[in-house]
C-alpha cells in the first residue's frame, strides 16, 4: 500500500516522499495511539457522569439546605430547581459524549485493523519478495565470489591526511557536495570528516561509488565490482573493518555520534555498516543517507534513514524492490530535469552506460529541493544534519583504501597416467 502523499513541490520540480513521520505507518501509529486516547477520554466521561449521579444523591440528602431553600408553604425554590436541572443536563451531556468518544474510538480501531489486514497481506508479500530477492542477490554475489569472478578480500589503507578544514553546512546538498569531493580524488579515496562541536563530535563517513580506476601500487580499488559483490555477499565485511580502522585513526571513540553517507555502491556499503554487527555495535549511528543506491532489499535498523532516488535513473531499481516505509525511513523520489545533454565526465567517467540521471551534478539539483522543502518526513535528517554541522566546518581525514594482493598459488603437481596427464622419467 502506499502512503497517500503528494508531491512536495520544491522551485524545481517535484519531490515524492515515502516514509517517515509523513508516511502511512507512522500516521497509522498516530492513530492507534488517537483511538487508545479516545478510549481514555470515554471512560473518563462516563465517570464523570457517575460523579454527577453522586452529587445529584447527596444534593437531595441534604433536607436542611432544601428547607433553606423553600419559601413558606414547602415549594422548592428557583435556585434549588436550577441547580437540579443544571445537574440533569450535566450528566445527561456527560453520558451522551462517552457514548460518542467510545463509538469513535470503536470505529476507529475497527477501521485501522482492516486497513492493517489489508496492508498485512501486501507487506507479507513484498517481505517475501525482499527476503527471496536478498537471498538470491546473496547467492549470485558469493557464485561471482568463489568462483574468481571478481575480487574480494582484507583491505589496507593509506594516507590518513589531516589538511585544512573543509565547509560542512549541514545540509543534504553539503554532503552531496562532500560526495563529489571524494569521486574528484584517487581511484579508493574515502574520507572522515570530524564535525560537531569539540565536546560533542559527530564523525561522518562518506564512501564513494563504484569506480573502474584501479589504485595506487599493488593491490586493486575495493570499490570496483568487487566492491558491489563484497556489499551483497559478505555484508561489506572488509569495508566495515577498513572504515572502522579510519575512524580510529580519526580520533573517533565508542558511542560518538556517527553519520555514514554513500552514493551508488557505497550506499550499499552504508546500509550494512549502520546495523549492530557494523559500526552500529561500536558508535552512535544517528544517520545513513544514501544517493543513487539500490538498497530495497536492505532491512531496516534503529538508525534514521534517508535515500534520494531519481526517476530516471535505473541503479536504485537494480533490487527491484522499494525500501521500507517506515517510520525512521524515508526515500525521496526526486523528478527534476536532468541536467546536461548526457555528458559522461566527473563522477561517471569510465562507468558507461548507467546514464545521466545517475551522476552527482543530477543529485545535486535534487538535493537542492530537498533542503528547500518542509516536508515533515525530512526533518529528522535535516535535524541530525544540523547538529553535526554546529560549527560549519569539519576536520578532513582521508583514506586511500587497497584491497590486499591475492598470495601467489602454489603451482600444481604434474599429473600422472591416472589423472591423464604423462610420467616424467627421473
Amino acid at each position: 500500500m502506499t502512503d497517500g502523499l503528494g508531491p512536495v513541490q520544491g522551485d524545481d520540480g517535484p519531490l515524492v516522499l515515502r516514509g517517515g513521520v509523513g508516511g502511512i505507518r507512522f500516521q497509522w501509529e498516530e492513530l492507534e495511539e488517537a483511538a487508545r486516547v479516545l478510549a481514555l477520554l470515554a471512560t473518563d466521561t462516563e465517570d464523570v457522569a457517575a460523579a454527577l449521579t453522586y452529587l445529584d444523591r447527596d444534593l437531595a440528602d441534604l433536607p436542611w439546605r432544601i428547607l433553606h431553600l423553600q419559601p413558606p408553604g414547602g415549594v422548592a425554590g428557583p435556585s434549588y430547581q436550577a441547580a437540579l436541572a443544571h445537574l440533569d443536563a450535566a450528566w445527561t451531556s456527560a453520558l451522551d459524549n462517552g457514548r460518542t468518544l467510545s463509538a469513535t474510538g470503536d470505529r476507529l480501531s475497527a477501521s485501522l485493523l482492516a486497513y492493517r489486514l489489508a496492508d498485512g497481506v501486501a507487506v507479507a508479500v513484498t517481505e517475501a519478495a525482499r527476503s527471496r530477492n536478498a537471498a538470491t542477490a546473496r547467492a549470485l554475489a558469493r557464485g561471482a565470489i568463489d568462483s574468481g569472478a571478481v575480487e574480494v578480500g582484507p583491505i589496507e589503507l593509506h594516507g590518513g591526511d589531516t589538511g585544512a578544514d573543509v565547509a560542512f553546512d549541514g545540509t543534504v546538498t553539503g554532503v552531496v557536495d562532500r560526495l563529489a569531493a571524494v569521486e574528484a580524488e584517487d581511484p579508493g579515496t574515502f574520507e572522515v570528516l570530524r564535525a560537531g562541536t569539540a565536546a560533542d563530535p559527530v564523525y561522518v563517513v562518506v564512501l564513494p561509488g563504484t569506480q573502474a580506476g584501479r589504485v595506487r601500487g599493488d593491490g586493486s580499488n575495493p570499490f570496483d565490482a568487487g566492491g558491489i559483490a563484497e556489499a551483497v555477499g559478505e555484508d561489506s565485511r572488509f569495508t566495515g573493518a577498513a572504515v572502522l580502522d579510519a575512524l580510529e585513526q580519526a580520533g573517533a571513540r565508542d558511542g560518538d555520534a556517527l553519520l555514514i553517507a554513500g552514493y551508488s555502491q557505497g550506499g550499499l556499503h552504508a546500509v550494512n555498516l549502520a546495523g549492530p554487527d557494523g559500526l552500529g555495535g561500536r558508535y552512535d549511528v544517528q544517520l545513513v543517507l544514501t544517493v543513487g543506491a539500490p538498497t530495497g532489499i536492505h532491512a531496516s535498523g534503529a538508525s534514521e534513514y534517508l535515500h534520494l532516488e531519481h526517476r530516471d535513473d535505473a541503479v536504485p531499481r537494480l533490487d527491484t524492490l522499494p525500501n521500507e516505509d517506515g517510520r525512521h525511513r524515508t526515500t525521496v523520489g526526486l523528478d527534476n530535469p536532468v541536467p546536461g545533454p548526457g555528458r559522461r565526465d566527473g563522477p561517471l567517467a569510465g562507468r558507461p552506460g548507467l546514464g545521466p540521471a545517475h551522476t552527482l551534478a543530477n543529485y545535486a539539483a535534487g538535493a537542492r529541493l530537498v533542503d528547500a522543502s518542509d516536508a515533515p518526513s525530512l526533518a529528522p535528517a535535516a535535524a541530525l544534519l544540523a547538529t553535526a554541522a554546529a560549527t560549519g566546518t569539519a576536520r578532513r581525514y582521508s583514506f586511500t583504501a587497497t584491497r590486499r594482493p591475492d598470495p601467489p598459488r602454489a603451482a600444481a603437481p604434474p599429473r600422472g597416467p591416472r589423472d591423464g596427464g604423462s610420467r616424467l622419467n627421473p
